[in-house]
């Protein structure tokens, strides 16, 4: 399985798990600071310099987000979201998935898929600092209508 969280409120079992390139201007405001706008074409388009189809990609865990942690980041990140769950075939699917990039610390290379990882190290989370996802191992879908189906997807209990 993978993981994905999105802030709660959301709509992801009636209308999928929506990219970048489909979401509400407001919606991406979290990208605004880095890319210089909050203006939804230019937010796109500096997703774009990270990689080809960067704007119709989705994050994902290879596991979920421990529950309980000392560390308030990541306690914070939990209780603020939904965490939902899609089978790993799924990025085998060339009529969903387009590419698979992996982000591990500084190093963002194409990837075939989920690959058999070690555990993530949650303990390289820290709370003074602004550094979340770059120290944690994940991978970014691209999808080719931007979007994963909602009958493809769960809600993690």
């Amino acid at each position: 399985m993978l993981y994905t969280y999105i802030l709660k409120n959301n709509d992801v079992l009636t209308a999928g798990l929506k990219s970048p390139v489909l979401l509400d201007e407001g919606l991406l405001s979290h990208y605004a600071r880095r890319a210089g706008t909050t203006r939804k074409d230019g937010i796109l388009a500096w997703l774009e310099t990270i990689f080809p189809g960067r704007s119709r990609a989705v994050s994902c865990l290879t596991e979920p987000v421990p529950e309980t942690t000392s560390v308030q980041k990541l306690n914070g990140f939990v209780a603020l979201r939904d965490c939902f769950v899609f089978p790993e075939s799924l990025t085998r699917d060339p009529e969903i998935v387009e590419a698979v990039w992996l982000f591990d610390g500084d190093t963002i290379r194409r990837a075939g898929g989920p690959e058999k990882d070690p555990p993530l190290d949650w303990s390289s989370v820290r709370d003074d600092d602004d550094v979340f996802f770059k120290r944690i191992r994940h991978y970014m879908l691209v999808l080719k209508k931007g979007v994963i189906d909602p009958s493809l997807i769960a809600r993690r209990r």
